[in-house]
């Protein structure tokens, strides 16, 4: 009666440049001429001119297909030539190897993330703590002698933990066992493609942490990550990780920070 829950076949969509404040124009849009997504970098050829999304609000079709209203902020894309010799990494360290992709039936309901992201903040076994020390004593080293005001010079690739829970066997059915989970995605998928993480899975706790990675294909748990979101909490979440890793014979590290947790380290409530 009310029109509670109601799904909008015809969305309102303005266009904004980005840096101004009124739209330069407005649209009623079917929704499936939208994508499902605008958390992809996403291009849009509007009146014989190519702009870049910066933003959308909502960003997800299953959120602007409840309002009816879509903001999509715009900017022209620009060719900027740099000196090779001035480029800066934003990162100390990245992973060596990205994850497999696949083309999914829909984007909806997907966690997306940067490349730069992967395995960034992990659970490692504790069989790796010789390689933990080795990684970690890299990561030191680049802050030390690469770091100057806007940036790293170099950066470490880490290459030495390839299966970073190798013989654990850690279920999807025993990590939900382990915490509440509050929303599961459909997968994960990075900002740069329309494809998601072949056997990937992210789940979202009240507290605001996001458990997510990669299963292999009898189902445990190959990649495990923790990503924490504006909302997070960790008074809330602290003793359930800790808990988690002591009963897995578990690390959690966050290779940018270097921070350790687990047996003879950290306490997950000392994270920041």
């Amino acid at each position: 009666m009310f029109g509670f829950g109601k799904k909008h076949q015809t969305i309102r969509v303005k266009f904004i440049e980005s840096g101004k404040a009124e739209a330069f124009a407005q649209v009623d849009l079917p929704i499936e001429r939208l994508p499902d997504t605008f958390e992809i970098n996403t291009t849009l050829h509007i009146a014989e001119e190519d702009w870049e999304v910066v933003s959308a609000v909502p960003p997800q079709k299953a959120q602007f297909e409840k309002t009816g209203t879509l903001d999509i902020t715009l900017c022209k894309p620009e060719i900027t030539y740099v000196d090779p010799s001035e480029i800066l990494f934003s990162l100390p360290t990245i992973n060596d190897e990205l994850p497999a992709l696949e083309n999914p039936p829909s984007m909806e309901n997907v966690l997306v993330v940067l490349e730069d992201d992967w395995r960034q903040c992990e659970f490692i076994a504790g069989r790796y703590h010789n390689e933990i020390n080795q990684e970690c004593q890299s990561v030191i080293n680049i802050y030390d002698t690469q770091r100057v005001e806007s940036g790293f010079k170099t950066l470490h690739v880490r290459k030495i933990i390839t299966h970073p829970l190798t013989e654990t066997r850690i279920t999807l059915a025993a990590l939900e066992n382990a915490f509440t989970i509050e929303h599961r995605y459909q997968a994960v998928a990075f900002n740069n493609n329309a494809s998601t993480i072949i056997n990937s899975f992210a789940v979202k706790t009240p507290s605001g942490w996001i458990f997510w990675g990669q299963t292999d294909d009898n189902g445990d748990i190959s990649t495990l990550c923790l990503r924490q979101t504006e909302t997070a909490d960790i008074s809330a979440i602290a003793g359930q990780i800790d808990a988690f890793i002591a009963d897995n014979n578990l690390y959690l590290i966050d290779w940018i920070q270097v921070f350790v947790c687990g047996e003879g380290a950290a306490s997950f409530s000392q994270y920041s």
